[in-house]
């Protein structure tokens, strides 16, 4: 019992530690950060979604600039957008701006950090320190807790509390929130968008981007390729269809949850063309 009881002691110090780092509030300048956190990845993604509230109790309004951090070969800002009613994923040009008196929020399935090019798989439990530059406040650093894969926003109260207070469940995140990718190599870049992000038929939608990160409007096809080896799923490739400028889509099915292996084929010229592999998951 003995035992038992100081086992029980360390695991709640572990959680609240834990939720803590989680629910850090880190203030500079007139800003407030909370919130700030990311999903565990896959072995062999090469990106991860960065999500935090930045509230501005100042009388002027400021701007985030850039971010970066030790954990990725570069962090970019992006906005989610409807474009010719297809959703697109940009990185915002100019920083983005924070009005006085008002919070932005960064969540999966809109505005988001980017972090692409990581330097090793995130782990669940564990913290990414991230540097934010601000116009009017200067730089700070905020750690951002690495959830689950696939889990959600930290909750407004720690896990001890709230066994404490036996507070109702929380409902589950949307189950159709579109999965996220960037894919990338020396010659082409690809902002893929996966929708809904749960098992079924999908529709798969390609940004492509040159080696500069321009938008890539002269490619002559693409091909996607789909497959689940866990599962005993053998690869099913499809055509994309050319839906505008650096735009192609997709629908294929992803009939099981887990770890899915997404190939894409890009013909950059009649006599030139590249393939890019990355994981995704499907809930």
């Amino acid at each position: 019992m003995r035992y038992a009881t100081i086992g029980l002691a360390c695991g709640l110090a572990c959680w609240i530690l834990l939720t803590a780092a989680a629910h850090a509030e880190v203030t500079v300048g007139n800003l407030v950060i909370t919130k700030a956190w990311s999903r565990a990845t896959p072995g062999g993604a090469q990106v991860a979604g960065g999500y935090l509230s930045i509230e501005n109790k100042g009388s002027l309004p400021d701007r985030l600039l850039s971010a970066s951090t030790n954990a990725a070969r570069k962090v970019e800002i992006h906005e989610m957008a409807l474009d010719k009613g297809i959703m697109t994923m940009r990185p915002i040009d100019g920083g983005l701006f924070i009005d006085a008196g008002k919070t932005v929020k960064f969540e999966p399935g809109g505005r988001h950090l980017m972090l692409i090019g990581l330097a090793a798989p995130l782990t669940e439990g564990e913290q990414v320190a991230v540097s934010l530059a601000f116009e009017q406040a200067g730089h700070v650093s905020v750690p951002f807790a690495v959830q689950g894969i696939g889990g959600r926003a930290p909750d407004p109260l720690t896990r001890v509390e709230a066994a404490l207070k036996r507070s109702p469940a929380v409902a589950a995140d949307d189950p159709d929130e579109p999965f996220f990718a960037h894919f990338c190599n020396s010659k082409a870049m690809a902002n893929i968008t996966v929708s809904p992000g749960r098992a079924g038929p999908v529709e798969i939608t390609i940004q492509l981007e040159d080696d500069d990160e321009r938008p890539l409007t002269t490619a002559l096809g693409v091909s996607v390729t789909l497959a689940n080896p866990d599962k005993g799923i053998a690869p099913v490739t499809a055509i994309a269809e050319h839906v505008g400028d650096d735009k192609w889509m997709v629908q294929m099915d992803a009939l099981q949850s887990g770890r899915w292996s997404l190939d894409l084929g890009i013909r950059l010229s009649a006599t030139d063309a590249v393939n890019i592999e990355a994981p995704i998951l499907i809930r």
